[in-house]
């Protein structure tokens, strides 16, 4: 009840009312609710209050923002894991999960990222998530999952936050940025059965900085977080709910001209020179938009049309001279 009225007082006598119980059990959980580390303010003849700064995921806090029709069957949080991926990977091969379960963790201990990237997890500062999906999808449409990921993000975000609408943009494939920064970060993995070598599941999993302020290694001059001033304006129990709902709509239908709509309008790499390896070599190209399935499409530096179905690319500057 106070998730789904943060930022309002509920008396006591009520919330004691809706459960049954006395206001004595009341306040026992609500002091329960914040040695959790909950922010809940008290005040005489108003009751009590889910401030809207208190940022605790929760299984049941994601459950309470999924919406009424949600197409996810199972919601699983962990305080620390070593990656979300991993944990819905052995889930996933077990035969102990449905499509639509969601794994939500406060701290991944060795996040991924794609091409062996390491994805900087630290606790109480980013939402690290993924979900097991078994969509009926063709090979040639494989790709659109990550493009729809990406997207899912996007749109969660200028959902519940006005200011970010016209400042995300998506790098190709799956690199969500906001204010030049990048914030969010990509890995989509198949998992094939063993006799049949066919795909039975995927999972695609999410982590996004949301408060995150120190980053290290290689992400130390392009990361940012979605808060970088802590004000927080929503709760990452609200973002990951956003979020797995969004995927959950667009595994039903990948070929959605929605879906590759508003990835257009969020690629910042458009118009843009890049540099990509091939054949261990790199190659600058220009890019000239996303096809239908997610490939970038490029004038390469022979002059020829071509399109990227993977690899890494990067933007080229404008100091850099072409060789």
């Amino acid at each position: 009840m106070l998730e789904n009225q943060r930022g309002k007082f509920i008396s006591g006598e009520e919330l004691a009312e809706s459960f049954g119980v006395s206001r004595a059990a009341v306040w026992k959980a609500i002091a329960a609710l914040r040695k959790e580390g909950h922010i809940i303010k008290a005040v005489t003849n108003r009751g009590y209050c889910l401030s809207e700064a208190s940022d605790i995921l929760t299984e049941k806090g994601i459950i309470s923002h999924l919406s009424k029709d949600t197409k996810i069957s199972r919601v699983i949080y962990l305080d620390e894991t070593d990656s979300t991926n991993n944990y819905a990977k052995k889930l996933a091969m077990s035969g102990n999960s449905k499509h639509g379960t969601l794994i939500a963790a406060n701290h991944q201990t060795a996040g991924r990222g794609r091409y062996g990237h390491n994805f900087e997890s630290p606790a109480g500062t980013g939402l690290y998530m993924s979900l097991i999906l078994r969509p009926n999808v063709e090979a040639e449409k494989f790709q659109m999952i990550t493009v729809a990921d990406a997207v899912a993000v996007c749109l969660a975000i200028e959902d519940l936050y006005a200011a970010a609408r016209g400042k995300l943009g998506i790098k190709w494939v799956n690199d969500v940025f906001f204010r030049d920064k990048k914030i969010t970060g990509i890995l989509t993995e198949a998992v094939t059965g063993v006799e049949s070598g066919e795909i039975e599941s995927v999972i695609t999993g999410i982590g996004i900085n949301v408060t995150t302020k120190k980053f290290s290694g290689e992400t130390k001059n392009i990361a940012g977080a979605i808060f970088d001033d802590g004000n927080i304006l929503f709760g990452r129990d609200e973002l990951c709910a956003k979020i797995a709902d969004y995927i959950m709509k667009f595994s039903e239908d990948l070929g959605s001209p929605e879906i590759i709509r508003a990835y257009r309008e969020r690629s910042i790499l458009t118009g843009r020179d890049i540099t990509y390896m091939k054949n261990n070599e790199k190659h600058y190209g220009h890019v000239e938009g996303v096809d239908d399935f997610g490939g970038l499409v490029i004038i390469n530096d022979e002059g020829k049309n071509e399109t990227l179905r993977s690899g890494e690319v990067s933007m080229v500057r404008t100091e850099e001279v072409k060789s």
